[in-house]
């Protein structure tokens, strides 16, 4: 017969095994819970980066005063879009629905139409039909990126765009005052800006569109325009908070933000609306710029 000492010990070990089978199972499940958490964790950013970070567009409106514009332009509406390589029906139409909602004026596009893949003819039909339902009271422009080729040309012009290769335009509004815009051809290193600034004059209100936004220092200087609009960068795609973008491109190195002011210039460089190679956006959705111009006395 056991002692009641011996019976205690027994019983005491089956207490203490119980004990360690519940902290196993408490452990066990924390583990489980942990790596569910970081599974979704995952899963949802990955979600966000690929999915919602890359066709939730942002509309970025500004308000822009100036003296030199003249009275009839004062009030216009201007949208810039940028780098849409084309590959996403929706985001299209989105796009061009907000676009149109806001009834602009004039419309930029700052190059960058397609992505690099050749462009099926049911896709070609469907990207024409969105753009010629741009619609505007002076007029849409346009000046090509590096992913730009001939059919990226010949979209645009059928779909109503001016194409500004190093060339200007003055653009009038019922007056005889008009404002002057410029578009510079970026992918040529060796651009002829006195060409394209022919009949440049400090006091008409002028707009430069251009695509490679590094371009601007070669001048800006000689040529100070009043409101500059650029793309490539898509803000570097990838943005990491006080550390860095991981996915600049050249000649988009040392203007990697949305906007400077450079002595008085206001340049703005457009997200842009489509993504390159990786697919993803973080800290740099898809957008469009939408400018108010005001006069100033």
């Amino acid at each position: 017969m056991n002692s009641r000492i011996e019976l205690n010990k027994d019983k005491q070990n089956d207490i203490d095994k119980e004990k360690q089978t519940e902290k196993i199972k408490k452990i066990v499940k924390r583990i489980v819970i942990t790596i569910i958490m970081i599974f979704l964790l995952v899963f949802f950013t990955c979600l966000y980066i690929t999915k919602i970070g890359t066709t939730s567009l942002i509309i970025n409106e500004e308000s822009i005063s100036n003296s030199k514009l003249p009275e009839s332009f004062a009030g216009i509406k201007i949208i810039q879009f940028s780098d849409l390589h084309y590959n996403n029906y929706n985001l299209l139409k989105d796009t061009i629905q907000s676009i149109n909602i806001r009834k602009p004026d004039l419309i930029f596009f700052t190059g960058d139409l397609l992505k690099n893949e050749d462009l099926t003819s049911k896709d070609r039909k469907k990207l024409v039909k969105e753009l010629k339902k741009l619609n505007t009271s002076l007029g849409k422009y346009a000046v090509l990126g590096e992913s730009d080729n001939d059919e990226s040309l010949s979209i645009l012009l059928d779909c109503g765009f001016k194409i500004l290769d190093n060339s200007n335009e003055l653009i009038y509004n019922e007056s005889n005052d008009p404002i002057m815009l410029v578009g510079l051809n970026t992918n040529n290193e060796n651009i002829d800006y006195t060409s394209a600034f022919t009949n440049y004059n400090n006091n008409t209100y002028t707009i430069a569109i251009f695509h490679k936004p590094d371009y601007i220092d070669e001048f800006i200087n000689s040529y100070p325009v009043d409101l500059a609009l650029a793309g490539h960068s898509h803000l570097g795609e990838i943005r990491i908070p006080y550390l860095l973008n991981l996915a600049n491109k050249d000649h988009a190195i040392k203007y990697i933000n949305s906007y400077y002011d450079i002595n008085n210039t206001k340049f703005y460089i457009s997200s842009g609306i489509g993504t390159t190679e990786y697919g993803v956006r973080i800290n740099a959705r898809p957008s469009i710029n939408f400018f108010r111009l005001r006069k100033t006395t």
